[in-house]
């Protein structure tokens, strides 16, 4: 019997160690996703600028950021079923919310963006992509320093809450 408390221990201190490991790399892919936003913002800030594209056309020619590329087809998808971008933009960020860990503020961040997106001549959609990428910066910077003080705390407390139940239930 003894044998079968110690393999159940075991078990439950991976399991806790997992679960703080998935947290940490849960934050980790959200810093990521902020990071190719930016990119994201400035591929779009270019097409206006030197293409004249329209939103559907500036959406499909995006290329090469694969964690923005699923919002961008679902919100291409949402507008040829004659959606409003706005609305599109909000049901896409909403569907891949879980997929990336998005806080609240960072999902209100993206829906300004679907927002705000192309209702003005060129001049306004490049200083409001502009002014996007500072707030996108900001968040991403505070995100780093979480990244450098949570996510190894996750990882401990993960292994500790492990460790404090495998004790607890022997």
């Amino acid at each position: 019997m003894d044998f079968w408390k110690l393999l159940g221990s075991i078990f439950i201190v991976i399991s806790g160690t997992f679960g703080g490991i998935y947290f940490s790399l849960r934050c980790k892919k959200r810093a990521e996703f902020l990071e190719q936003y930016r990119q994201f913002l400035t591929q779009t800030q270019t097409m206006i600028h030197y293409g004249a594209m329209s939103v559907r056309e500036i959406l499909r020619s995006v290329k090469g950021i694969p964690l923005i590329e699923p919002i961008l087809r679902d919100t291409g998808q949402f507008l040829d079923n004659g959606w409003y971008l706005e609305n599109a933009w909000k049901q896409a960020v909403d569907i891949h919310m879980k997929e990336f860990g998005f806080s609240l503020p960072d999902r209100e961040m993206l829906y300004f963006f679907g927002s705000s997106f192309g209702v003005t001549d060129k001049d306004g959609e490049i200083a409001k992509i502009q002014l996007h990428d500072e707030i996108v910066k900001g968040r991403s910077d505070v995100l780093k320093e979480e990244i450098s003080s949570k996510c190894r705390i996750y990882r401990i407390v993960g292994m500790f809450c492990g460790v404090l139940t495998a004790v607890m239930i022997c």
